[in-house]
């Protein structure tokens, strides 16, 4: 059975990241609780399709979605680091300095190249 976040575990990585990384944005959320879990059912719905995947997917989608005052590409990072951690995989690249670069861009980007990122370290 696949893990899923909850709105909580996203909105507690904001929290996290910010926190840790001495951040000068509020932790505030611009977009509603409803807005993250549609996410997370987006999500649900591309089981079929494979972890890596629906890690891609969340990544761009959580990004897209600018949920947070700050701190939302490291927050993505984060959710989707637990997401194939709870579902008995990784991310290539684990540490977010190593993934800085790539994850800045991810809107520019297809799921397919974030996919190859996720897989591979590269796209």
């Amino acid at each position: 059975m696949t893990w899923y976040p909850s709105v909580d575990d996203v909105i507690y990585a904001n929290f996290t990241v910010l926190a840790l990384g001495d951040d000068k944005h509020p932790h505030k959320l611009l977009r509603s609780r409803e807005s993250i879990q549609a996410v997370i059912d987006r999500l649900v719905q591309t089981e079929r399709l494979g972890i890596n995947y629906q890690a891609a997917q969340l990544i761009k989608d959580l990004v897209n979605l600018h949920a947070f005052a700050g701190g939302n590409h490291r927050t993505a990072f984060v959710v989707v680091c637990l997401f194939l951690k709870q579902n008995g995989t990784q991310m290539r690249i684990e540490r977010f300095s190593d993934a800085y670069d790539f994850i800045r861009d991810v809107e520019t980007r297809s799921i397919e190249q974030i996919q190859e990122w996720i897989e591979h370290g590269h796209a």
